[in-house]
């Protein structure tokens, strides 16, 4: 372990030095408990200014605080702020959370409100959580210790038996957003969405009111087991109405082959019902029960 000690007048190096090394990681738990976080940083060799605060470590590099874990092949951070870099292969384990975090490189930084503070994971990001949620991204922002979070480029995830495929998405205690979303879909209550902009509200982790905005697409099981899927440029939803009002060319399409067009098209949560209102169109497909009878019928007799 080499740990280098920086001044104006010049370096110093001290070799496989215990004392020394133990004076640091007490210097950075100490610089820990005065923002209320205890930390301890590890690695093969270690090179720190006493002057800055700066520090940067190489091989099998393992930082803590609080319980988590990153690990990485080399970082560099500032003990004062606790802002630490992770690269090469990063790995995390956050057992409050029952989280583990694989990516290319992490920033690792103290928040108030969030004791492990907050991590910012680059490329090729995977996040699972216990007991099957995981998120994939290129990007990922997680203020750990909440439910707080913001994902970019490929976000590919199931959080809390939810889809969620688009380029962005995120929420925080009180809201929500997407950002081209291909696919979101609640796999309890079998409902699906598609919209190029989607921001919320939330209370108690409900959803509370939601605008959908460009290419909206919902689809949905009814009660009698059939698919209806809805086409239109808005979606209004509102928890207290129980509604999802939508406009701009609203068209639904049922797999039994009936389809409504209207002005407006409004979607009842409860019912699964569709009211639509002006210039309202409904097509719908009748069968015969006769005319195949009587074909099946034609065929017998060409046979004898």
């Amino acid at each position: 372990m080499d740990i280098y000690h920086s001044s104006k007048w010049g370096k110093i190096m001290i070799r496989k030095c215990v004392f020394i090394f133990i004076s640091f990681i007490l210097l950075f738990q100490a610089a820990a408990v005065a923002g209320a976080v205890q930390s301890s940083l590890t690695a093969d060799n270690i090179t720190y200014d006493v002057n800055t605060k700066k520090t940067t470590a190489k091989g099998n590099v393992v930082i803590k605080r609080e319980g988590a874990v990153l690990c990485g092949s080399e970082a560099d951070g500032n003990l004062e702020t606790s802002e630490f870099n992770l690269r090469g292969s990063v790995s995390g384990d956050f057992p409050e959370q029952k989280a583990k975090l694989t990516s290319n490189s992490v920033k690792w930084t103290k928040l108030a409100k969030a004791k492990e503070g907050v991590v910012e994971a680059f490329g090729n990001v995977h996040i699972t959580r216990q007991p099957a949620d995981k998120l994939d991204a290129e990007y990922v922002r997680w203020e750990t210790g909440t439910s707080n979070y913001m994902a970019r480029d490929k976000v590919d995830g199931v959080i809390e038996n939810k889809l969620l495929r688009a380029a962005e998405a995120g929420r925080t205690d009180k809201t929500f957003w997407g950002r081209k979303v291909i696919r979101y879909e609640d796999r309890v209550q079998k409902t699906g969405l598609a919209a190029d902009v989607v921001d919320g509200t939330l209370e108690n982790n409900l959803i509370q009111d939601a605008v959908a905005t460009g290419s909206v697409k919902m689809d949905y099981i009814d009660k009698e087991g059939l698919l209806t899927v809805v086409t239109a440029e808005r979606a209004v939803y509102s928890k207290k109405l129980g509604t999802v009002v939508l406009t701009g060319r609203p068209y639904a399409v049922r797999s039994d082959g009936k389809t409504i067009s209207a002005n407006k098209m409004v979607l009842h949560e409860n019912t699964k019902n569709i009211e639509a209102i002006g210039n309202s169109k409904i097509t719908f497909v009748t069968v015969d029960k006769n005319k195949p009878q009587q074909e099946s019928t034609n065929k017998k007799k060409g046979r004898k």
